[in-house]
């Protein structure tokens, strides 16, 4: 079962993060700086990395948790008795407001700070830029999330639905794409946009340490942490460092000597 709805993760990963490709390719919101080819091929070649270390925690400690939470019932959602539907909806809601707090401490902890710092190198955002992670990031949120899983007793399928929605948000306000100023204000109340999470990625340290909801804004509006970046501080994007954007052993090694 597991390998089934991991298959179908992957599957909507790829043809969402196609549609995202071509459709800011013909509605984009920040002019190009470098090639896109260029950021795709680098992007790509960091996700392959990743996705080579990271099924080492993933087969050995968050299958196994999954499964265990299955066959033993732990767990926060376990031990309510409501229907299947009121537990999807509130597992993915606390999984969603942790991972705020995971994003949040990803910024104010010094450590970690070091390693999520590599996805705040990228100078432009676009939708591969929802690929460019730092494999020790990955390793420490897949500890994270197993943790997450045991608390929460999360049900194997709902788990996998909620990594689905988070990789398509991920993409989505990742993306360089244009939504009217009208569409953007209405979704921005639910969920995360581009020009929401652009706010994120200013060089401007108020915004970009601000912003840290992943799925729902509701998050940054309980917890007074959103902020709003102006259109001139979202045109320039990314750390004062702008030598580590493109460079595969730079990005790797910057968390080991900052």
């Amino acid at each position: 079962m597991i390998e089934i709805l991991s298959n179908i993760k992957f599957i909507f990963f790829v043809m969402f993060f196609i549609i995202l490709f071509i459709y800011e390719s013909y509605y984009s919101d920040r002019p190009w700086i470098s090639k896109r080819s260029f950021r795709l091929l680098f992007h790509m070649k960091m996700a392959i990395i990743n996705t080579i270390i990271i099924r080492i925690p993933t087969i050995f400690i968050v299958i196994p948790t999954l499964m265990l939470i299955t066959e033993n019932q732990y767990g926060i959602l376990n031990n309510i008795n409501i229907g299947f539907v009121s537990k999807a909806i509130l597992g993915i809601l606390l999984l969603d407001l942790a991972f705020y707090w995971w994003h949040r401490l990803n910024h104010t902890n010094s450590i970690l700070w070091r390693f999520h710092s590599v996805h705040h190198l990228d100078t432009h955002l676009d939708v591969s830029t929802s690929l460019r992670f730092h494999f020790g990031e990955l390793i420490l949120s897949s500890i994270y999330k197993t943790i997450l899983i045991l608390l929460i007793g999360m049900p194997i399928s709902v788990f996998i639905f909620y990594e689905i929605i988070l990789s398509a948000c991920n993409q989505f306000h990742h993306s360089n794409i244009k939504l009217s100023d009208s569409t953007n204000k209405v979704i921005k109340k639910f969920i995360v946009t581009p020009e929401y999470h652009a706010n994120h990625h200013t060089q401007i340290k108020l915004s970009r340490d601000a912003n840290y909801s992943s799925i729902f804004t509701i998050w940054d509006t309980i917890f007074f942490t959103y902020k709003e970046a102006t259109k001139k501080d979202r045109e320039y994007l990314g750390l004062d460092d702008r030598t580590k954007e493109f460079g595969l052993i730079q990005n790797i090694k910057h968390p080991f000597i900052n």
